[in-house]
């Protein structure tokens, strides 16, 4: 018997298995979509990583790239001690048996030992000279970093590595003060030198009275430079050395072929320093047992070497910082330019500075082949006036003097480098001496940071050298010694000859440059 179906039964029916089908079909789709999400997600998370990873790779690459840059825009410049320029042309194998014959340079080996003693010692002495300023000296900040300078940082030091020179820069706290010029007896302006006047005397602490450090002169009230260094550098730097020869003692009494030994002398602008090393090994016996100091411990066949290690400590004091382009390297970026005054009183006569500004007297202080052939020929020119010229030119051409004149053979020489090349350390040679000749001739040498129209080509934007009038770096010797040390210069060539090209042979239109300076005195 067949069974009726209930029409109203079948349309429901039909209705639900519709509708079952299509739940079905949307929780399939639903499930596609979820699916298609997921892949789409994960698709989009691998861009990321990748993305992410390419980030990373150019990030990486942008920061080495910017730290070569940095780096080379910066090798010249870090507060590093360099190693002495040896750098010579095809030419000048002549010049370059004479460094060896005269042992000039110095083995790498003994260089690294130097460095690394000065470094530990003036990290000791600067960090315990602070602490001992903090109590003594209240107001006296003494910074926590050191300022390499002289032949040492400059590439520029002869025969041994055993002299290093550091500027130890302080500030005066709560201490208003104003620079005021310094005249000669002509009523000419020196340039460089500075006296610092107190605007605020009333407010100083005790101790400025207590050690004489004001000086009165027509109703202004200035600091004492020469009682500055002896009494209160000179003072802390007494108080570490005794501490530590104390510990040098410890160290070697129980030692026959060991003695070391710290002592001092003031020597304006100088704190001079000096090692006293008697051992059979030198300074390598010295710089192992370096730490004992270091850590401040306290441990209770002679065949001696002598040594003398000496560090030139300067007091100094922040006049202007300023960044300069770093035309000189041919790339973007700047060189720091600190400019320092530091405790330059006259320790000597000196008739071209009156009497009553003696102790009164601040001063301020401020890579391409070419100019490396310049400064080995600066090397050579500094060993022969220390160990050829008589003394009459080694007093009127000294260190400072040769490094004015290098810069005006690196100026006239080698910017723009494009334009002018020298052939060595020979040519290079030729120029610096006939330089000398003409200044000595003219018993006139112009500073180089004051005066100079042509300092810009240099240094692009620098707030210094545009004055009209110029200085004479010969200014203090008299005619007579200018005359023996014309007759020392002929000594001079002498030795050197055949290490540097003669007149002729040179660029004339260079050496008119360097000459017209002179004309404008």
């Amino acid at each position: 018997m067949e069974q009726k179906i209930c029409p109203k039964c079948y349309l429901k029916k039909e209705e639900f298995m519709r509708t079952k089908e299509e739940y079905v079909h949307m929780v399939l789709d639903t499930d596609k979509n979820i699916w298609d999400m997921i892949e789409l997600a994960i698709r989009v998370i691998c861009i990321l990583v990748v993305l992410v990873d390419l980030m990373l790779i150019c990030k990486t690459k942008y920061r080495e790239a910017v730290r070569l840059v940095r780096s080379s825009l910066s090798e010249d410049f870090k507060e590093e001690w360099r190693k002495p320029v040896y750098h010579f042309g095809i030419k000048d194998k002549g010049i370059k048996d004479f460094f060896k014959k005269e042992r000039i340079d110095f083995n790498q080996d003994d260089w690294d030992v130097s460095c690394e003693i000065v470094d530990r010692i003036l990290k000791i002495v600067a960090c315990e000279m602070r602490k001992a300023a903090n109590k003594r000296f209240p107001g006296l900040v003494l910074s926590g970093t050191l300022k390499k300078q002289g032949s040492s940082r400059e590439g520029l030091k002869v025969c041994d590595p055993l002299e290093f020179d550091v500027l130890l820069p302080f500030h005066l706290e709560n201490v208003q003060t104003r620079n005021d010029v310094v005249f000669d007896r002509y009523g000419c302006i020196i340039p460089g030198l500075f006296k610092m006047e107190i605007i605020n005397p009333e407010k100083l602490p005790l101790w400025w009275r207590k050690c004489e450090l004001l000086s009165c002169v027509q109703e202004k009230v200035y600091i004492n430079t020469s009682h500055f260094q002896k009494k209160v550098f000179a003072s802390l730097l007494d108080q570490i050395r005794g501490d530590i020869n104390k510990r040098l003692k410890i160290w070697t009494e129980n030692s026959i072929n060991k003695q070391f030994k710290m002592v001092r002398q003031v020597n304006s602008p100088n704190l001079k320093l000096k090692l006293k090393i008697r051992s059979q090994n030198g300074l390598i016996d010295f710089k192992n047992g370096l730490y004992l100091l270091e850590q401040q411990c306290s441990l209770h066949s002679l065949n001696v070497n002598q040594i003398d290690l000496e560090i030139d400590l300067v007091p100094s004091i922040l006049q202007s910082a300023e960044q300069f382009p770093s035309t000189l390297l041919n790339e973007k970026g700047s060189i720091p330019c600190e400019r320092y005054g530091v405790l330059k009183w006259v320790n000597k006569r000196n008739d071209h500075i009156p009497k009553e500004n003696g102790d009164l007297i601040w001063r301020s202080s401020k890579k391409n082949p070419s100019q490396l052939y310049v400064m080995t020929a600066c090397r050579l020119l500094k060993w022969a006036l220390q160990n050829v010229a008589n003394n009459q030119l080694g007093s009127v051409i000294g260190s400072y003097h040769l490094k004015n004149l290098c810069m005006y053979c690196i100026l006239f020489l080698t910017i723009p480098s494009e334009q002018n090349r020298l052939s060595g350390v020979t040519e290079a040679m030729g120029y610096f001496i006939e330089f000398i000749r003409i200044s000595l001739e003219a018993k006139y040498l112009p500073y180089f940071f004051f005066g100079n129209p042509y300092l810009h080509d240099m240094i692009p934007g620098c707030t210094f050298g545009t004055e009209r009038a110029t200085y004479n770096m010969f200014a203090k010797n008299s005619a007579t010694t200018l005359i023996h040390a014309r007759l020392g210069f002929m000594k001079l060539t002498r030795k050197l000859h055949g290490l540097y090209m003669k007149r002729g042979q040179l660029d004339k239109k260079k050496i008119k440059l360097f000459a017209g300076l002179l004309r404008r005195q």
